[in-house]
C-alpha cells in the first residue's frame, strides 16, 4: 500500500535527466535570444540608413548615385538564401536517418556561407567612394564590415555540427543516425540544429531586406 499523509515520501528525481531537460532548455533559449541581439545590430545601421536618408543634409547622401558593387551584393544575398533551402530540406532527410545527406548539404552551407563572407569582405576592396565620401557610404561600410563577421559566425556554427554529426556517426549508426536517437547526446545536437534553423531564417530575412535598401531603395 503506497504511503500517505505526513510520512509519503517525495518522489526520486532522475537527476541526469533534469539536468538534461535544463541544458535542453538553455539551448534553445540561447539561441532564440541571439535572434534579437542580432535584430538589435543591424536596427541600429537600418536606422542610421533611413535617418541619414531622410535628412539628406546637403544633399550629402548619395550627390551621385554611386553604390558598392550589385553584383557582388545580390551574390552576398543569394549564397545565403541557397545554403538555408539546402539545409532545410537536409535536415528533413537528418530527422529519416539519413545523417549522410545533413553532413553534404551542411559542408555545402559551409561553403555558401564563407563564399558569401568573402564577396561582402572583397566588396570593401572594389568601392567607388572612400570611406566618408557620403551618408550611403558611411552606412553601407558599417553594415558590409558587421555582416561579414556575422556570415563568418553562422558558416562556423554550422560547420561545428557538421563535424559532431561525422565525429559521432558510428556510434549513432546502429541507433538509426543522430537525427532520431534517443540518446541524450543526440538530443542535444537536435536542439543546437533547431536553434540554428530558426536563426538562419531570421539571418536570411535580413540579407535579402538589406540587399533590397542598399541596391535597390537607396
Amino acid at each position: 500500500m503506497a504511503t500517505t499523509g505526513v510520512n509519503a515520501q517525495p518522489p526520486a528525481i532522475d537527476e541526469e535527466q533534469y539536468y538534461h531537460d535544463a541544458q535542453l532548455g538553455a539551448m534553445w533559449t540561447a539561441s532564440r535570444s541571439l535572434i534579437p541581439v542580432a535584430a538589435a545590430f543591424y536596427g541600429g545601421i537600418y536606422f542610421a540608413f533611413f535617418y541619414l536618408q531622410s535628412l539628406n543634409s546637403n544633399g550629402l547622401w548619395d550627390p551621385h548615385g554611386l553604390t558598392a558593387s550589385k553584383i557582388l551584393g545580390f551574390l552576398v544575398m543569394a549564397l545565403p538564401l541557397a545554403g538555408l533551402a539546402v539545409q532545410v530540406f537536409v535536415n528533413r532527410r537528418l530527422r529519416r536517418g539519413y545523417t549522410l545527406d545533413f553532413i553534404v548539404g551542411g559542408l555545402a552551407n559551409t561553403l555558401a556561407l564563407l563564399l558569401a563572407t568573402g564577396f561582402q569582405i572583397w566588396s570593401l576592396t572594389r568601392l567607388p567612394f572612400p570611406p566618408g565620401y557620403s551618408g550611403y557610404a558611411g552606412v553601407y561600410i558599417a553594415f558590409a564590415a558587421m555582416n561579414a563577421l556575422a556570415l563568418f559566425l553562422s558558416a562556423y556554427w554550422i560547420f561545428t555540427l557538421v563535424m559532431r554529426a561525422i565525429r559521432s556517426y558510428g556510434f549513432f549508426r546502429v541507433d538509426g543516425g543522430i537525427g532520431v536517437s534517443s540518446h541524450r547526446l543526440a538530443e542535444n545536437f537536435r536542439a543546437n540544429l533547431d536553434g540554428f534553423g530558426a536563426y538562419s531564417i531570421f539571418f536570411v530575412l535580413v540579407q535579402i531586406f538589406s540587399w533590397y535598401i542598399y541596391f535597390i531603395l537607396h
